[in-house]
This record gives C-alpha cells, structure tokens and sequence, in this order.
C-alpha cells in the first residue's frame, strides 16, 4: 500500500516500545562524490527566498513544483533537463481562491496524482497544477473541536492512494503540547481519534517561554513524517528513534538505535522556562543547535533504503539582525538504513558542512537544495561505497 503524502515539520515524537541498551557498532565507510548542477530559468527569476519549502515532488521525482506565496504562482521544474517549465497563476480569493478565508498559507504539498494540497487553520483545499480547485476538504466541519481552532494544529497529513475519503492527520495542541492522529472518513464525514500518549516525553527539552510572568509560547524540538510502504514515518530532532504508525493494522510502533556515533538522544536538556525578554533564549537555542539534532529520514527508492541526517552546529559570537547567534557551519552525519530500519551503515560527512532546508533522493543520489547568486542549483551526493 501507498500513500499520497502532504507532510510538513511539526512538533512531535514517540516511544511505544522499549529501547535497545547496548550501543550499535555500524561500518564507517560511507564514500562519497559531489557534483553541483544550475537550473537554467531563461529570463524568468525563480522564487528562492522559502529555500523550497513550499515545494514538492512529482511521483516519479522528475518534476519539481515551488510555491510563491508572495505572488500566488507555482514554478514547474524538470529536474532532468533542470530548466524551468512554466509559471501558473492562481487566484488570491474567489471560487478558486487559494486563500478563501485565511490571509496566508502555511503549508503546500505535491500529491502523487498531481494535485496541490494547500492547509492552515481554517484551510484544506485540493488544487490542480492548472489552478482550478478539486476538493474543499472542510475538515474543519468534521473535527471542530481539533481543527478550525487556533489551539491546536495540524502538521502533516496523509491521503491513501486506494481510498482517497481517508485522510490522516497528525495534530499538536500548542499549549500542552499533547499529539493526536485524526483517521478521517470523509464520505461519511467522521473520524475516528487516536492518542499519541507517548509522546510526551518531548516535553523533557521544551523550554516555556514567558513574557512578564505570563506563558507566551515554547521552545524545543521538532519532528517530520514521510509515508512510505503504507506506513507513516515520524522521525524527531532529540531522539534517536522512529515512530511508525502501519496504516493496513492500525497499529503503533517504535524503531531506536543507540549507537557509538549518534546515542540514542539528545544530551543537552534545557531549562523548563525563561523569560523571553532575559536574553537568554539565544544562549539555550545555540547550545540546542550545538547538540546533536536528527534530521528527517527520507526514502531511496530505487535502491530500497532510508537515508538521515544529523547536524551538531558551530556558532560565532557575532549576532545577527534577529539577535541570534551567527552560524559557522555544521558537523554532518549520514545515516543508512535499509528497508526494514536496520541500521547498515553511518559516518561523519566532512565533504559538508551544512544542510539546506530542501533536499531529496533522486536516481540513488542525494539532491541538496543551494543558492547560487540567486540561480536555483542542487549539490548532487553521490554515494559511491557503503562499508560493510
């Protein structure tokens, strides 16, 4: 089983098994080669200021779609000829309005079957890549005490291929910071709540932040999911594990490591609260970020394997225009897994030194996200041998 896939970053995690004790010992031979390609746009200029957020692949990973949210236009990239396809207008408000009663757009997703799902609080609407609207979701209607509400919020969703009246989302209640899954049937308008009880041990790296004593937000880690082989994959930034919610046996499990390289979580653990105008927010957000923090995992399909990252930033003692602490570059681990989550192979990549906000598999290789004097271009990562 498949799935069409609308994800985004969020802030969730889990434990539903036990974890492994003893240390993994993995080869650390992963080699590598690096190659940069440009994106030839012609005489138009391609909206790189989202770093491809808003962006998403086609199914077969040949085409590229990015969002403008500033414009309201999708830029089609061929990836295998890397020039730029077409510009498509869509409409700010109106029967197809993007916007209907919201005034932004958090979240764009590319389905497998072509069609662009657009969210927020108060949003979820299918498009096609022409423009024109397929679907009014309305799933605010159907769950309203979850959604619809500024108290909680929906991270990522998931759209079977076999059944699209079922769509899945994953939700975060901002102030207490509980998760839920939503399992919505949308023909007869319900659905059905599942607890994400587990997850609360990502409250042991939260920070709360206050603002004269009164509660004004929080701070710590987050969390991505892909779907994959009809199962959803959540993967975190303070543990060192997998949650793995299998769509066909409605079941929850967790995959952890704990190995010589990477641990098994996070050993930075910051303060329960401070005052936001105390200054020190910038001192715990740069001793997070030069912790280790694990990245998303992301699926090889033509070689059957999950790749991930981790990251252990450096930082200067010169602050930005935000009065946060300058990056220097990063320490990079690479991760290889094979279908089944056993661990085959993990370095330290010294040929990088920072991650984009975008990258993705793509023939075997690694495509990673880089501004060139503002030209669209991907850093390709090669991986030539895998130790054993």
């Amino acid at each position: 089983m498949r799935l069409l896939i609308a994800a985004a970053l969020f802030l969730a995690v889990s434990a539903c098994a036990s974890k492994e004790e003893k240390k993994q010992a993995v080869s650390d031979q992963i080699r590598i080669s690096l190659d940069t390609v440009l994106v030839d746009s012609g005489d138009e200029f391609l909206h790189l200021q989202d770093q491809l957020y808003y962006s998403g692949l086609s199914n077969d990973k040949r085409y590229l779609i990015n969002f403008n949210r500033l414009d309201y236009t999708t830029e089609k990239i061929d990836l295998d000829e890397l020039r730029l396809l077409e510009k498509v207008q869509f409409e700010k408000e109106g029967p197809n309005g993007i916007l209907n009663v919201v005034n932004y757009v958090s979240h764009f997703a590319l389905l497998s079957d072509g069609n662009i799902l657009f969210w927020d609080y108060f949003l979820y609407r299918i498009f096609d890549q022409n423009g024109d609207l397929v679907r009014d979701l309305a799933l605010d209607k159907i769950a309203p005490e979850f959604l619809g509400t500024d108290e909680y919020y929906a991270g990522a969703f998931f759209q079977m291929e076999n059944n699209l009246d079922r769509i899945i989302a994953i939700i975060s209640n901002w102030e207490s910071g509980s998760r839920l899954i939503l399992d919505f049937d949308l023909k007869d308008q319900t659905f059905e709540k599942i607890e994400l009880a587990e997850l609360e041990k990502l409250k042991d790296f939260n920070v709360n932040l206050l603002y004269e004593g009164t509660p004004a937000g929080s701070y710590g880690p987050s969390a991505s999911a892909i779907s994959i082989n009809g199962q959803i994959i959540i993967s975190n930034t303070a543990y060192n594990e997998l949650l793995i919610f299998d769509l066909e046996k409605d079941s929850l499990y967790t995959k952890s490591w704990n190995t010589h390289l990477l641990a098994d979580k996070k050993s930075y653990v910051p303060p329960k609260e401070v005052e936001r105008t105390s200054g020190q927010l910038k001192e715990i957000i740069k001793r997070n970020e030069e912790d280790l923090n694990y990245k998303s995992f992301f699926w090889d399909e033509k070689n059957e394997r999950f790749f991930r990252f981790s990251e252990r930033r450096h930082f200067g003692e010169q602050l930005n225009g935000y009065g946060e602490y300058t990056s220097t570059g990063s320490d990079i681990f690479l991760s290889v897994f094979d279908k089944d989550f056993n661990l085959i192979a993990e370095a330290e990549i010294f040929e990088l030194d920072k991650l984009p906000l975008k990258y993705f598999t793509k023939d075997g290789d690694i495509w990673m996200y880089e501004n060139i004097n503002d030209e669209l271009a991907f850093v390709i990562v090669k991986i030539e041998d895998l130790g054993n």
